[in-house]
């Protein structure tokens, strides 16, 4: 009797596809997999085959087998299927058992789609503050430039972006809070965001996936990410991924049974005890600037958001392995979010007729050592009208804001534009240190 517990575990590619030296075949004997604490339902044992049909001359009304299109070795077909792997997971962070998501199963997913940069500065006080978009704090670099920091301000996380880093002045945008004063701890965080102007299509590794059930296991490979969505339940903040797999295959003869998972040892992030924050002003887009972004803030009563982060992924194609591609290409980047706003903010009303782009970030608590997440959009452009107001409850008039990436260029070191690491990109993700 067989049952369908199953598990999904990832690593991290050695190389897209990690083809043999000796063969030219998929090899997973050097990798570590890790078990992911994922939903079960969207495990499955995943992809489609392909084959190249056969419409030969016949003399009666019959089918002749398709040509599976793969290659041979020892003189037999080599399986091969391609598709999507599904799961969906949610945010829980390292707490202090690690100083990075570099090995993480959190860092290899996200690393799939995005670039990363970790803080210089884990946890530090600042000396001074200069005001809400100035502080001083010792150990921040050049390198630390777009990525995003959190302080807990009269008990509830604040976030924003690093705009520049002058000696151990820190220029942040949007501002935080006017309570933001004194000598308050800042708390740095692992950024993920797609490659800026110059290092567009990039992302850190590939993947591969194994699937392990009773009597059944399989493998993929190749895997970059398609599609990554966040949406809420009950507060708790759940991440849907999708890969696109070079190659799936199965190996069912040497199924052990499902992993159990390695769960993170800090917090699910929960939309609770932080912000929603649109920028006071218009942020640097279509001309770079020679002075880092310092907008003020606009904390705006959010009840509901959601993302979908999309990849169009183009293979790089050829006939040199059963990979059919040496890799996926990064070909374009579209980032929607989605703020259901339980209290209609006027500031904003005009912005889609006055094509006005604003800095969006959306926080969540808890924040601690290894905890938080943050999700912003540096230069986000209106795709719907904040005018036309959603009266179609029977309680209370609603606003709903749609925005996407915009060019960004209000990263700046040294009077120019900061292109390099997480500066000027149009999208960052960050999980807390």
């Amino acid at each position: 009797m067989s049952v369908t517990h199953r598990s999904l575990s990832v690593a991290i590619e050695t190389g897209f596809g990690s083809l043999s030296t000796v063969n030219n075949l998929p090899d997973n004997s050097g990798y570590t997999y890790v078990s992911i604490p994922c939903e079960r339902d969207p495990i499955l044992i995943y992809g489609d085959i392909v084959a190249s049909e056969r419409n030969d001359a016949r003399d009666g009304s019959y089918l002749v087998p398709p040509e599976p299109d793969t290659v041979w070795s020892g003189g037999n077909r080599v399986r091969r299927r391609t598709g999507q792997v599904n799961l969906r997971v949610d945010l829980t962070t390292i707490g202090s058992s690690a100083a990075n998501y570099n090995a993480n199963y959190l860092g290899m997913l996200l690393g799939a789609g995005f670039l990363t940069q970790v803080n210089g500065v884990a946890n530090v006080t600042a000396s001074s503050v200069t005001n809400v978009n100035n502080f001083a704090g010792a150990g921040y670099a050049a390198t630390d430039t777009g990525t995003l920091i959190s302080a807990i301000i009269k008990g509830a996380v604040e976030y924003s972006a690093i705009t520049e880093v002058s000696g151990t002045d820190v220029s942040v945008s949007p501002a935080f809070s006017a309570q933001f004063t004194g000598t308050p701890d800042i708390r740095g965080t692992q950024t993920w965001y797609p490659g800026s102007r110059d290092v567009t299509g990039t992302r850190t590794h590939s993947l591969t996936f194994r699937v392990d059930g009773v009597n059944f296991k399989s493998y993929a490979y190749g895997c970059v990410l398609e599609s990554l969505a966040i949406s809420l339940d009950n507060g708790r903040l759940m991440a849907d991924f999708t890969y696109q797999s070079a190659l799936i295959q199965d190996d069912h003869g040497t199924a052990s049974g499902p992993i159990e998972p390695t769960y993170n040892a800090g917090a699910p992030p929960f939309f609770r005890n932080s912000y929603v924050v649109i920028s006071g002003g218009s942020p640097s887009s279509l001309t770079n600037a020679t002075s880092a972004d310092e907008l003020s803030r606009i904390a705006v009563d959010c009840e509901d958001f959601s993302l979908t982060v999309t990849n169009t992924l183009t293979p790089l194609g050829h006939s040199e392995s059963i990979l059919a591609m040496s890799d996926m290409e990064i070909t374009d980047l579209n980032v929607e979010l989605t703020l259901t706003l339980s209290t209609v903010n006027t500031t904003i009303a005009n912005d889609y007729f006055n094509r006005t782009v604003r800095q969006v970030l959306v926080g969540t608590g808890p924040s601690a050592d290894g905890e938080g997440c943050a999700i912003m959009i540096p230069a986000a452009q209106l795709a719907n009208d904040p005018s036309k107001y959603d009266v179609s409850g029977n309680d209370i008039v609603r606003q709903t804001l749609t925005y996407n990436q915009s060019r960004y260029a209000g990263d700046v070191n040294g009077g120019a534009a900061y292109e390099s690491n997480a500066g000027c990109s149009p999208f960052k993700i960050a999980l807390g240190l």
